[in-house]
């Protein structure tokens, strides 16, 4: 083993994430002048049996899914922390979807195992439920149980680190020079600074280096996790370098600049980058990865039922994340690391979250029916169907029909999709879909809240008076514009 593993904690709230990550850095220190780590830079190293370990403090399932899809190792090893007074939660499912989708090995530390009536046997059967196969059930996943608060079974948990890392293939160093950001600040005395992580070779003062594809930058002096000043930072070590003219991005990654031409250094940072030009809308490698959303949590478990059915040819469906609520912002990040389709059924998705997943170039699909939802991933598999991006401008359902004393109807409406715009051509449908129209008609006059106004956006309740058709509306229709 030529360099340090690199480990981050990830896990629920209140689990004990950083009560153990300081548990574990107390136990041995690198260098103990300071008596403790009091000045970690968003990353610390200890020794365990005479090799260093270097932890990643907390980044958080978005950050550290942030880094991976910009590029960033951001951790060899994960240790998902679970309570045992608590079991899986909502965040334990993310933390577990995040760390498969980075392909890292997993080591799941069960803590506050001293609380009296833990049922530790009931939180290892909750991790069956979501694919982690602990080595006591068969798999090859470690448990460990430990508590941070009495620092029981923290040994153990060091030597399964090592155990791992000593296992794992890719452990050899390389001379070339690469690393990632995993934080970047600006000090009113220092100026421009970053954390950096060293994955391969060696970073010394007055070395030049290329963040990301445009930031170049003289390291003028490097201090390391403890705050003390030093001239190289090994492969695995963590330090704050100065010299930046810019702040770079949490993730990037970085190379030494030897003076060649930008695009050739460019193409050297491409390499360990993910791909991130990936084609989502069709069956890859056999699999088509879905991030599955859904309003309840019966309906939740009916669509995963139906879809893991679904095959043809060897093609199939995997569920990276399934969850209950609405999309979020970490659910593109886990899409982007995983080549995922997010699926939202009868769940909001909110007008940020279709701005970022354009943005970021992820497929968020919305259904309302499980059957167009069961026909179209089908219709996937099968290559018949490309799955897109919705091209309808907006889209409203119908919650509520008003009558007018003049004759007229005003549609109370609920825009799932999209936006609404005074004037807009619609098309009034009784599903999505071309053969569903009932008719066309235009918007005469749109209201949020009495009052009126020129477009009302996603996730919003109005009013909507259609210049012709109006006596042919019913509750439970969609208003789409064309």
């Amino acid at each position: 083993m030529n360099r340090p593993p690199i480990v981050t904690v990830m896990g629920h709230v209140d689990h004990g994430k950083t009560s153990l990550l300081d548990a574990l850095r107390n136990t041995s220190v690198v260098n103990t002048e300071s008596g403790g780590i009091t000045q970690h830079i968003g990353a610390s190293q200890i020794t365990h049996n005479n090799k260093k370990i270097t932890f990643i403090d907390t980044p958080g399932h978005a950050a550290f899914s942030e880094m991976r899809s910009r590029g960033g190792k951001a951790a060899d090893i994960v240790i998902l922390v679970v309570a045992a007074n608590d079991g899986v939660k909502p965040q334990t499912k993310e933390a577990i979807a995040h760390a498969k989708a980075a392909k890292v090995p997993i080591i799941v530390a069960i803590n506050k195992v001293d609380l009296p009536g833990v049922n530790v046997s009931k939180v290892k059967n909750q991790l069956l439920e979501y694919d982690l196969q602990l080595e006591e059930f068969g798999g090859e996943i470690i448990s460990v149980e430990v508590s941070a608060t009495m620092k029981t079974n923290l040994d153990k948990l060091l030597d399964s680190i090592l155990a791992i890392w000593e296992m794992t293939e890719d452990t050899k160093e390389s001379k070339d020079l690469k690393g990632f950001v995993l934080e970047s600040k600006h000090d009113s005395k220092k100026g421009y600074t970053a954390t950096l992580i060293v994955t391969n070779g060696s970073l010394s003062v007055g070395q030049e280096i290329l963040i990301g594809k445009a930031i170049k930058c003289k390291v003028k002096s490097i201090v390391d996790f403890l705050g003390k000043k030093v001239t190289t930072l090994q492969a695995g070590d963590p330090g704050e370098i100065l010299g930046l003219k810019e702040l770079p991005q949490s993730g990037e990654t970085f190379v030494l600049y030897t003076g060649q031409s930008l695009d050739t250094t460019v193409e050297e940072i491409e390499e360990v980058e993910n791909d991130e030009n990936f084609d989502p809308f069709a069956a890859k490698g056999g699999e088509l990865n879905l991030i599955l959303r859904a309003d309840t949590q019966g309906t939740l478990e009916a669509l995963v039922g139906s879809l893991q059915k679904l095959e043809y040819e060897g093609n199939k469906v995997t569920i990276i994340l399934k969850d209950v609520g609405e999309v979020k912002e970490s659910d593109l990040l886990l899409a982007s690391v995983s080549k995922a389709i997010v699926v939202a059924f009868k769940v909001a998705v909110a007008g940020k979250i279709v701005d970022k997943s354009r943005e970021m170039k992820i497929l968020v699909r919305k259904y309302d029916i499980i059957y167009e939802l069961i026909e179209e991933i089908q219709g996937a598999l099968e290559g018949v169907f490309e799955l897109k991006e919705e091209k309808v401008k907006g889209r409203a359902e119908i919650l509520k029909i008003f009558p007018l004393p003049s004759g007229d109807v005003v549609a109370g409406c609920l825009i799932t999709h999209g936006r609404l715009r005074e004037g807009d051509s619609v098309s009034i449908r009784t599903e999505p879909n071309k053969e569903a129209e009932v008719f066309k008609s235009k918007i005469k006059i749109l209201k949020k809240a009495s009052v009126q106004t020129k477009t009302i956006g996603i996730d919003t309740e109005c009013g909507v008076l259609l210049n012709s058709g109006y006596d042919k509306l019913k509750e439970g229709m969609l208003l789409e514009v064309l």
